[in-house]
């Protein structure tokens, strides 16, 4: 329980910029998890972790702001859906190759997302706005 609370204070009290890492690694972690499920014959453990990573990746996808982000959101965008849609194939031919590539999709977002929000500094890091929608995934 302990572990429970202190990773919803962490959620809770994160940057919009520290939300989106967060997200990116728990997709990371659970696309693994589901590889090695796929490569053990746990369909069932597959299943539910890599349908988690489908949830992360739309909620992503939903949050873009197409018109601020521009051209980099539509490619986000179109990133996004190609994940989504290769997450369903995986899951439905049980091809933890699919997985894999998405994984080393978004292991390449986050760190290219780490290391814009370190070079944008105290910009990223400023706290997220009370009024504004918060990301909704849980990790």
């Amino acid at each position: 329980m302990l572990k429970r609370d202190y990773l919803e204070n962490q959620i809770t009290t994160a940057t919009p910029a520290k939300l989106v890492e967060m997200l990116y690694t728990g997709a990371i972690h659970f696309l693994e998890t589901a590889i090695r499920a796929m490569d053990n014959k746990d369909f069932d453990l597959a299943h539910a972790k890599t349908t988690r990573v489908q949830d992360i990746v739309m909620e992503l996808n939903v949050c873009l702001d197409l018109e601020k982000g521009g051209e980099i959101a539509q490619s986000l965008r179109s990133l996004y859906l190609y994940m989504y849609d290769q997450l369903i194939k995986a899951n439905t031919k049980k091809d933890s190759a699919l997985v894999a590539e998405v994984q080393k999709l978004l292991i390449d977002l986050k760190d290219t997302w780490v290391q814009a929000m370190k070079d944008q500094g105290s910009l990223a890091e400023k706290l997220p706005n009370p009024n504004q929608s918060r990301l909704n995934v849980a990790i």
